[in-house]
């Protein structure tokens, strides 16, 4: 009975919050090239004093056509320079208001990527959580027991500044309030525990004591794939740890006080240990065997996460898409869970769209953008790169994003998350760069006195790790097996790219592998795409893509007798 109160009150509050927003957005919908130039002007005229608003002339802007010719597309590092010193002096750079948030993620170069956030910002981001949790409510029986929600760390560090940096999303899951954090099985504070594989298991531990959970949220499907391996290969202590109520005294959870985390349910240890006996391993069906709902990305290379999620949950439970969700711009919210109906946030962020095609064809000169597509001009079925305008900050920002329209809503094109852009690869959310590829590759080899004829980089989503195809002068072929190379290579890409880091110590993605090609590999290569018809004059090697992209056999190309390292 008490369960059910709380579910009443929590539907209760959720559409006290949300039902005016989610009106609002069903009325956007309807028009949304004129919702989006609203927003825009909106941004403009808060930020004409900024020193890019005087630079741009926001001032002098009414509509989206001038500001495509006023404003080029921008990059993080074109902005870098501005978003660093507004955190340090508290100019007007970007936004007339001050961030209060920076959320990290990697970036091209060796240094993240600090993405700034606004306190209106920030509360648009609560608001559109709080959306997403009202339709969940209201179109499904996810919320009627206990949530399981993983997140990153709310705060990570300081910036120079002074300013906080980590997760948004994990900022915002601390903060909630009383009504619904008692809903959540697992403490805000667990995000911030620094050992990967003790957060694991003692995230583990938190879900085996708690049959009641309904929802099982996180925005990445390989976090939970890699959940249950790291329960099942832990089950003895997992199961002691119920059967107690306390976790082991030597794991490593830093200061988190874990006294009253657990209590000790016997007969809950030994309806987990008969389920495991039976089966020889445990599942989330196992458990939590109400489970009515994953909210998580099924789109791109997730969807092969969820594959090897699915048979781990009951037949019927249902997997449902999170959205089109960045470190830069809640980019989506699913309106309609059942259809996927997943529309851009028209209240949040101004959107512009470039026909992917011509998008990777184009010259530095012809992406100033001022040709790109508003919401109404895409077409179904198509694939676009988005281009976003945020109230915190970016302007005509380049998200090197693939989406697909998939579908419209009452006027307004649904989107599905495709994968990166060209130059860019992400099997579990790395966001690995190209040149950070070449950047690795030729340094580890020249430390070795090696140099490269040719190499390409292969993201292998069914394998979640990345294969290394090699080719060296003939007289220092056999010098590329060293069989600690790979581990070298592997660990320099982890000093350039924090969420590659992030995903090889969480063991969500696998250690970086190396093959010997033979000589002449990458001519080879070259000719094949030239007569597949790219330009011989223009041809450009590509270092880094995806295995299922790839229309070269290299395997052909690897001398029989070779083994991966």
């Amino acid at each position: 009975m008490s369960s059910r109160i709380g579910y009443l009150a929590l539907r209760a509050g959720l559409s006290l919050k949300s039902s005016p927003r989610h009106r609002k957005i069903l009325a956007d919908v309807k028009s949304p090239d004129a919702a989006s130039e609203a927003l825009l002007r909106r941004i403009l005229a808060e930020n004409a004093d900024t020193a890019f608003g005087k630079a741009h002339g926001f001032a002098r802007i009414t509509a989206a056509e001038q500001y495509r010719e006023a404003v080029p597309v921008q990059t993080y590092e074109s902005l870098r320079d501005l978003i660093e010193r507004q955190e340090l002096t508290g100019e007007p750079c970007l936004t007339a208001e001050q961030p209060v948030f920076y959320n990290r993620t990697s970036g091209t170069v060796a240094a993240p990527k600090d993405i700034p956030i606004t306190k209106p910002g920030l509360a648009s981001i609560q608001e559109l959580q709080q959306l997403t949790a009202y339709v969940m409510a209201r179109k499904t029986s996810m919320l009627t027991g206990k949530v399981f929600s993983i997140t990153g760390a709310a705060i990570e560090g300081t910036m120079p500044g002074g300013a906080p940096f980590g997760s948004a999303s994990g900022l915002l899951n601390a903060s909630q309030g009383r009504l619904i954090r008692r809903r959540y099985v697992l403490p805000a504070e667990i995000s911030d525990i620094a050992d990967n594989d003790a957060r694991y298991l003692l995230t583990g531990m938190l879900g085996a004591a708690d049959r009641s959970v309904t929802c099982l949220a996180t925005a990445n499907p390989s976090t939970l794939v890699r959940l249950m391996d790291v329960i099942n290969q832990n089950a003895d202590l997992v199961i002691e740890a119920v059967a107690k109520g306390r976790p082991p005294a030597d794991l490593d959870v830093g200061q988190m006080n874990t006294d009253t985390l657990l209590q000790p349910q016997p007969e809950r240890a030994n309806e987990l240990e008969q389920r495991r006996n039976a089966a020889g391993r445990l599942t989330f069906a196992d458990l939590w065997p109400g489970l009515s709902g994953v909210l998580t990305w099924t789109g791109g290379s997730c969807g092969v996460a969820v594959a090897n999620l699915r048979p781990l949950l009951t037949v019927d439970c249902p997997v449902y898409e999170l959205g089109y969700l960045a470190s830069e711009v809640t980019g989506t919210v699913n309106l309609d869970p059942h259809r996927t109906a997943c529309v851009p946030t028209l209240g949040n962020a101004f959107f512009e769209f470039a026909p992917s095609e011509e998008w990777e064809a184009a010259t530095p000169d012809v992406k100033q953008g001022t040709n790109l597509l508003s919401l109404e001009q895409l077409e179904e079925g198509r694939d676009y790169y988005v281009i976003v305008t945020t109230t915190s900050g970016l302007y005509r920002y380049d998200m090197s994003d693939i989406v697909r329209v998939t579908g419209s809503l009452r006027g307004t094109p649904t989107l599905a998350f495709v994968q990166k852009g060209k130059g860019i690869t992400s099997i579990t959310g790395e966001k690995l760069h190209e040149g950070q590829v070449i950047n690795a590759v030729t340094s580890v080899m020249g430390q070795r006195g090696l140099a490269p004829e040719f190499f390409i980089m292969l993201a292998d989503v069914e394998r979640a790790g990345y294969l290394l195809y090699l080719e060296a002068a003939a007289d220092q072929s056999r010098l590329l097996l060293a069989s600690d190379m790979a581990r070298q290579i592997d660990e320099h890409l982890a000093d350039l790219n924090i969420e590659y880091k992030s995903k090889r110590a969480s063991q969500r993605l696998n250690q970086l592998a190396i093959k010997r090609v033979v000589p002449g590999t990458g001519d080879a290569f070259r000719h094949q795409r030239v007569a597949d018809g790219q330009r011989d004059v223009q041809f450009k090697f590509v270092h880094l893509q995806y295995s299922h992209e790839c229309p070269f056999d290299f395997e052909e190309r690897v001398p029989s007798t070779e083994d991966l390292v």
